[in-house]
Order: C-alpha cells, then structure tokens, then sequence
C-alpha cells in the first residue's frame, strides 16, 4: 500500500515548458483526499518549494536541494541539512572560478551568483521565488567566510564539453558526491547526500516506511530516491538508466505522466 507520494520537479512534476498542469494538481488533491502524503523531492532551493507546494497543494515538508536539505514548505526554513566539509568549500568555487559556468551556489539557506551566472539565469530561468530571493556576489568563497555560512550545493550549467577536466578534479575531493539533473548540467553536494536518504528519513518522521513510499522521477539524481523505495516510477521522457531502476514508466512530462502515475498508484 502506498502512503506517500515523492515528487521530482523538472521533468516530472512540471512540462518541458515549465508549466504546472491542472490535471497534475488534481491528481495531487485527489491523492491527499485519501490520505496520501505527497511531498516534493527536488534539487531546487526551498523557496521555490514553498512556492511550487503551494501551487501544487502538496505536503508541508519537502526534500530540497538534491536531498541536502529537509524543509518546512510554510515558511521554507530548513529543519536538516547536509552541508559540504568547510574545508571544500574555497577549493571547490575556486575551481569552478572563471569556467564560464552558469552557477547556483547554495549557502545554507543563502542562494548566491556571481556576475555572470546572474545574467544568464535572468535570462533562461524564469522563476522569480529562485531569482528574488538570491545575493549576487563575484567573491563566492569570500562571501562565505565573512558570512560563516556554509556551502551546501552547487548546480553548475554550461557546455559538456568543458565538465570532463572539472569533474575529474571535483571527483578527487573526498568529501564530495557528484550528480546531474540533466546532460548540460552537473551538481556538487557533501558525500552521502542524496534525495533517497532525505526522503526516507522525512518519511519516518510520518511514521512511513520505505516500502510505502512510490517516487517519480526521470533524472540522474532521482536514482538513489527510486532505488530506496518501494515503488520507483520513471517519466516516459526519462534516461535509461532512471527507467531500468523503476518498476514502472509512466507517460512524459508533457503528457501529464506524473498525474497518470498517481492515479494508478491510488486506486
């Protein structure tokens, strides 16, 4: 019997387009009309998951940043989370430094870019709960040490071509774990964090176990969250590898795939 549902964002919860279907949200209401928690578990910031759970009418708790934070959806303050080793975090954003790399840099609950991840995510991120709420600041690394904030995660996006050197050097760094959320992007958080982790623990503070737990996903990231629960469902548009870890795939993104899997999972 599934007791809650885990929901990715991009996609999954949202079409290609970045939109929130009307059939989705009814498939979330109905779900939690049989007591069904629905939760979202997604590598964005809290605030924009405070503002997609509310639009969405999702559970008041959800998993952010890729599983390095547990966070209370009425106010969007974290109530656990995974830092990076302080000691990474200079190495780490000097050498992502200069890379012509479009970057979010999550500190603690502080989002930050620098001059030139700001101008491009101005341009092809149309989310003002992530872009209202960030610092912009060319001294990352200065900035947290002044602060005594932490790094938490950082989504980097740009060329491919130029991630190979990079991910090599990260992938040196005890310390670390590696993820992506799509193939022009690459994501750094604290070794161990993973959104299947997070979601667990989330779920036993509700008295659910792994084996009640149905996630949706189609993304590198979403691995370890299908791996850990009992029902794991990959989006049609998801990668073969997230599709060989689900025991179900469901319709794409742009065909309300996620609304036609909660609706199968409740019946």
């Amino acid at each position: 019997m599934v007791r809650m549902i885990a929901l990715d964002v991009d996609g999954t919860l949202l079409t290609s387009d970045g939109t929130l279907t009307e059939g989705t949200v009814r498939a979330i209401r109905a779900a939690r009309e049989r007591g069904v928690r629905v939760v979202l578990s997604t590598g964005r910031s809290a605030p924009e998951a405070v503002w997609l759970t509310r639009m969405a009418g999702c559970d008041h708790r959800a998993v952010c940043l890729g599983g390095a934070a547990i966070a209370d959806m009425a106010d969007g303050r974290h109530l656990r989370r995974w830092d990076i080793p302080e000691a990474l975090a200079a190495p780490v954003l000097e050498l992502l430094r200069g890379k012509k790399l479009a970057s979010m840099v999550f500190a603690g609950e502080v989002n930050l870019l620098d001059s030139y991840s700001s101008q491009v995510y101005h341009k092809i991120y149309p989310y003002p709960a992530y872009l209202d709420t960030t610092v912009v600041e060319d001294d990352l690394a200065g900035w947290l040490a002044r602060h005594g904030q932490p790094l938490t995660k950082i989504h980097a996006q740009g060329d491919p071509a130029a991630f190979p050197p990079l991910l090599e050097a990260l992938g040196r760094m005890p310390g670390l774990a590696l993820t992506s959320s799509g193939a022009d992007n690459f994501e750094v958080v604290a070794d161990g964090v993973d959104k299947g982790k997070a979601l667990c623990l989330l779920a036993s503070e509700w008295g659910v176990a792994p084996a009640e737990i149905a996630a949706i996903g189609d993304s590198d990231n979403d691995l370890a969250m299908l791996r850990a629960v009992g029902c794991p469902v990959a989006m049609g548009n998801a990668s073969r590898e997230v599709k060989e870890a689900a025991s179900s795939v469901t319709a794409s993104n742009d065909e309300e795939g996620a609304a036609k899997a909660i609706l199968r999972l409740i019946r």
